[in-house]
């Protein structure tokens, strides 16, 4: 909190309110000549927008303290940059910090191409330096107890996804016909789609191994990849969560095309989690989310490389 001396406070007559010393208030209810350079230090000094009647600042944002204060049923994942065909490597670095680090808000809400979770309006009230990203034990722990709600993208990050996804939208109608479009291999057609295998990462032609265009805000080191399939994951009728029977199946491909490729240790470089229906933004193409660590790029460029049996 920043306390500014009251000789640096514009005080305005007849709309100046002070409560207190009446001997002052008289004092400082006649007109008072401030210069430009006062006023312009009193702006810098709090980097904050302030009324001339009540002094208080009109863009603090109220949310919560912390991502622990929330469980929303939000912040899912979502792919970016239309730009890219499928097997281009070149998203392995993250993004560039957004040149306006902490635009108000409230515009970021009113102007989101899809609802916001209070996860996202927390994280749009935050500058990229004021963010914490997701470290590689804090992950296990979130995926471990299921509690995915709480991942969430940086600030920048996220409000180029808002402006990239209106963008889509107005020119696909949907994210689905941008993926079928840009994204996953030609040779499946459209939903729905007609797999060789019913059972889910059986026939590598019915799976799809790409990096996530706008990953979550994780450490450096950290690689996001998404597993798309035309094969259907079995789920509960609950929340739409996976099954034990088709969680056992999802594991034993994580480590037969992820962890083995590692070699001795590798267990230790790869998570992997499905959202549940209620956090998925492309519900009509199913998808797995596989986090690595210290990973040599060659490998991930071998892992999500353009494979022959998905040329047309």
């Amino acid at each position: 909190m920043i306390v500014i001396p009251l000789r640096y406070v514009v005080f305005i007559p007849k709309r100046c309110c002070l409560r207190g010393n009446s001997h002052m208030l008289a004092a400082l209810h006649r007109p008072t000549l401030i210069s430009h350079s006062v006023t312009e230090l009193v702006q810098k000094t709090t980097s904050r927008t302030f009324g001339t009647t009540s002094l208080r600042c009109h863009n603090r944002p109220k949310y919560p303290t912390s991502p622990s204060d929330l469980r929303p049923p939000g912040c899912e994942t979502r792919e970016r940059n239309d730009s890219l065909k499928m097997g281009d490597n070149s998203a392995l670095l993250s993004p560039a910090n957004d040149p306006n680090p902490n635009p108000n808000p409230s515009l970021a809400v009113e102007e989101s191409p899809f609802p916001l979770t209070e996860c996202d309006k927390w994280v749009l009230s935050q500058t990229d330096d004021e963010f914490k990203c997701h470290s590689w034990d804090e992950l296990r722990g979130l995926i471990q107890n299921n509690d995915l709600s709480v991942l969430k993208r940086k600030p920048s990050d996220l409000r180029r996804y808002m402006k990239w996804t209106a963008s889509t939208k107005a020119s696909y109608g949907s994210m689905t016909n941008y993926l079928l479009a840009h994204r996953l291999p030609k040779t499946w057609g459209s939903p729905p789609f007609t797999p060789i295998s019913e059972i889910p990462f059986a026939e590598p032609a019915d799976y799809c191994v790409l990096l996530n265009d706008w990953p979550y805000g994780f450490e450096p080191g950290i690689v996001h990849i998404v597993v798309w399939t035309r094969t259907a994951i079995a789920t509960d009728d609950d929340k739409g969560d996976m099954t034990p029977e088709s969680g056992k199946v999802v594991g034993d491909f994580v480590k037969r095309y992820f962890v083995d490729r590692l070699g001795p240790g590798g267990e230790r470089k790869v998570l992997w989690f499905k959202n549940w229906v209620a956090l998925q933004s492309v519900r009509a193409l199913e998808h797995i989310h596989v986090l690595v660590r210290d990973v040599d790029p060659e490998i991930i460029k071998e892992w999500t490389k353009v494979q022959e049996w998905h040329k047309a």
